[in-house]
């Protein structure tokens, strides 16, 4: 099939103190943790990590968790967070996707777990649309290791995006910086990032990922998860990317789906479930189609894959 490189903020209106941000980075390790599997047909270039990161412990396992979107004419980020449910006013591709587009997945693994780039290209093509998929991942990175050419997967990233031209090269940052360090961290980064994927002609597109299952410290589920995402949208918003709301679908399918279970056994990655929605996600905005009645559903039972099917269709700007 096609060829895969495997290696393996703004601050949200709602005030943060310092003391519970140090308290949350303590009981949160939001990188990546475990070795991708090459699940589909595609050649795998493993990056070896940089010295300066550690093996992948049983630390590390614990994973990396912790424009303006509207709601008609209010404030999306309110006293009580996040407001999932709202209409996001997503931005869409310009130009639209052509014939076989180029895509590359950069990320930690939130984004190999499962093989999420891997469900996204045979996705699409069940949907009608061949793609050139590839992806470089390494396990706990932040994007400021991918924008580091002096980096190991940074050097890879810097190489396949000033020696081949993309159509789209979606970005996923480590949901610690991305919730905690958006700002001094994950902007900047992804501000490097976006000036290369544009030089190679492609558009960039923002991955908002979930938060762990349980929440983190004193933070519920959807405390965790409003942040992520505020923090994302203010950061598309500031690259005039797209944005992949993963983050915002996992909280719509715990409400209209409760019985999907779209986390994993650690409670930080996701389970096929959760990367087969983010996927949809994905393809739904890239797109602009709408995934419903594809018959790829990634050994997911019927019913399932077409309630995130169905859920992923509300993406689509209408």
């Amino acid at each position: 099939m096609n060829n895969t490189i495997c290696k393996r903020n703004m601050l949200c209106k709602k005030k943060v103190p310092l003391t519970v941000i140090c308290a949350l980075m303590s009981a949160l390790i939001l990188g990546g943790c475990s070795s991708p599997t090459d699940s589909y047909n595609h050649s795998t270039i493993k990056v070896e990590p940089s010295p300066q990161t550690s093996e992948n412990t049983e630390e590390d396992s614990k994973e990396d968790s912790p424009s303006s979107e509207e709601k008609d004419s209010e404030d999306s980020t309110s006293e009580d967070g996040f407001d999932f449910n709202q209409k996001l006013t997503l931005k869409t591709p310009s130009p639209a996707a052509g014939e076989t587009p180029r895509i590359l997945f950069i990320g930690n693994s939130h984004t190999f777990t499962n093989n999420l780039p891997g469900m996204f290209s045979e996705l699409a093509a069940a949907m009608g649309h061949q793609s050139d998929v590839q992806e470089v991942t390494q396990g706990t990175y932040t994007l400021t290791q991918f924008a580091d050419s002096a980096d190991p997967a940074g050097s890879v990233v810097n190489q396949k995006l000033t020696e081949e031209t993309w159509d789209f090269v979606i970005l996923q940052e480590n949901t610690n910086d991305a919730f905690s360090t958006p700002e001094e961290t994950m902007l900047p980064a992804a501000k490097t990032l976006d000036e290369k994927i544009r030089t190679a002609g492609g558009q960039t597109g923002v991955l908002m990922t979930w938060s762990p299952k349980e929440g983190a410290s004193i933070w519920s589920l959807e405390d965790v998860q409003s942040i992520l995402a505020q923090n994302t949208i203010t950061v598309s918003e500031e690259l005039d990317s797209l944005l992949i709301p993963g983050g915002v679908a996992f909280m719509r399918c715990m409400e209209q789906y409760p019985q999907i279970e779209l986390w994993g056994e650690d409670g930080m990655h996701p389970s096929v479930a959760g990367s087969y929605l983010a996927a949809c996600t994905a393809y739904a905005v890239i797109f602009q189609q709408s995934p419903e009645g594809c018959a790829y559903t990634a050994d997911l039972d019927t019913e399932t894959a077409a309630q995130l099917q169905s859920l992923s269709a509300g993406f689509i700007k209408k």
